[in-house]
């Protein structure tokens, strides 16, 4: 009786290990320009992002400090440099830990949802505020500080990424990938087009 005790204690102590391993997590990460993303992730995963974020963090200050000497030295460079809205990534767990990862997957496309919503929503009411009021000098303007802040994202981000031996991950658009579609369509219209040419050849 106890050797069947002792073997039902041990199974359940597995049964225990099995569904601590297959734990995950829905994950918020904020790149350095403060765009985000969702994940599911495994508790490995996460310690690994954790890990990846404190060694970011570590050499921030001295990245941001070199790329504003070098832009302060440029003269050409008009505005300010605008690494005080450059910052680190991170990372966090958003709700309760989930044992399916099924489940995971859906509440990561729910918050995926909510996001994008609420970014067409700020986007509308920016555009209706600048809406007919901009002059032109007023889109120079904005131009000049899109760029300035551009080139302070990438100017701190080359310096960590030299820091590091490693780049630092940053959030892309969804939209981005589009023009590979096109050029897949323009392949295609080339053997076409090639196509054409042999039947136009051979008759």
């Amino acid at each position: 009786m106890m050797r069947v005790t002792g073997w039902l204690g041990l199974a359940m102590c597995v049964a225990a290990g099995v569904a601590r391993a297959e734990m995950v997590s829905v994950v918020q990460i904020t790149d350095m320009r403060g765009l985000t993303a969702f994940e599911v992730m495994s508790r490995e995963e996460y310690a690994a992002i954790q890990k990846e974020i404190k060694e970011e963090m570590a050499v921030y200050q001295a990245a941001a400090a070199d790329a504003k000497k070098e832009w302060d030295a440029n003269k050409e460079n008009k505005l300010p440099f605008q690494g005080n809205r450059i910052k680190p990534r991170s990372v966090k767990k958003v709700g309760a830990d989930f044992s399916d990862r099924e489940k995971a997957d859906k509440r990561k496309a729910q918050l995926e949802e909510r996001a994008a919503e609420k970014q067409l929503e700020e986007m509308e009411k920016e555009s209706k505020k600048k809406k007919g009021k901009e002059s032109e000098d007023d889109i120079a303007k904005e131009e000049a500080r899109v760029k300035a802040y551009d080139d302070a994202f990438a100017m701190i981000s080359k310096r960590m990424g030299d820091k590091l031996g490693r780049p630092v991950p940053s959030i892309g658009f969804a939209f981005e990938a589009a023009p590979e579609k096109g050029s897949d369509a323009k392949k295609d219209d080339k053997k076409a087009d090639k196509k054409d040419e042999k039947k136009a050849g051979g008759h």
